[in-house]
């Protein structure tokens, strides 16, 4: 049989181009896909996980304080007042606005030794609020007349002897005062820790005592 013979070419499988090509590529175009896709996959899942991370910091850094600046607080208002006597260090102070007595004493630096302590113990009271240019002084042994405390409108002088002052004047002293009984005398010291008395007046415009009340004892009280 001759297999030269030109009806033997049909028989003769011919290899089709596009065929081959289709049979080469396809599998590496598939691969190629799953690659993009892969790819694509880890890259979202990259982000996603940056964008978690990176929002775990700002809201831990959102709950924490900033150091700068943060633990300084505001001054705030202050007083000035003057301690003498029998202090270590006598002098002017400024102290925070509702310091109290005892504040100022220890500020000059405690009772010196000469103190008198029974007349400290009776002429001042230590859990008295400061007002602004009060003068605090503190009993020698010997000194009658020292160990009043003043409030800004005296001036820094003493205060007389058997005159009360109302800024500073214990409960006993204002409820040993005709009139005032122990529960006009806690309202008084209220009202002072409010703000100082600027005159004795105010007691009867601060509705304290009624103007009769007030003058059964003006005589024998100060600011």
């Amino acid at each position: 049989m001759d297999s030269n013979a030109p009806w033997r070419a049909l028989d003769t499988p011919v290899d089709d181009p596009t065929q081959e090509s289709a049979g080469r590529t396809g599998p590496s175009t598939l691969l190629l896909v799953l690659a993009v896709i892969a790819l694509a996959i880890g890259s979202l899942a990259v982000v996603g996980y940056a964008e978690l991370q990176s929002g775990g910091r700002v809201e831990v850094l959102a709950n924490q304080t900033p150091l700068t600046g943060s633990a300084a607080s505001p001054v705030g208002p202050m007083v000035v007042v003057q301690v003498a006597g029998a202090v270590v260090k006598p002098g002017v102070y400024s102290l925070p606005a509702g310091s109290r007595v005892a504040d100022a004493v220890t500020a000059a630096g405690g009772y010196s030794p000469d103190v008198d302590p029974r007349g400290a113990e009776t002429k001042l009271n230590l859990a008295a609020k400061l007002v602004d240019a009060q003068s605090i002084v503190v009993p020698r042994r010997g000194d009658a007349t020292a160990g009043s405390s003043s409030g800004a409108g005296s001036g820094g002088s003493s205060t007389a002897a058997g005159v009360v002052n109302l800024n500073t004047a214990t409960s006993a002293e204002l409820d040993a005062l005709p009139g005032i009984g122990p529960a006009t005398a806690a309202k008084i010291i209220a009202s002072r820790e409010q703000s100082a008395f600027t005159s004795v007046n105010d007691l009867v415009s601060r509705k304290l005592v009624s103007a009769t009340t007030l003058a059964k004892f003006k005589d024998q009280v100060t600011v």
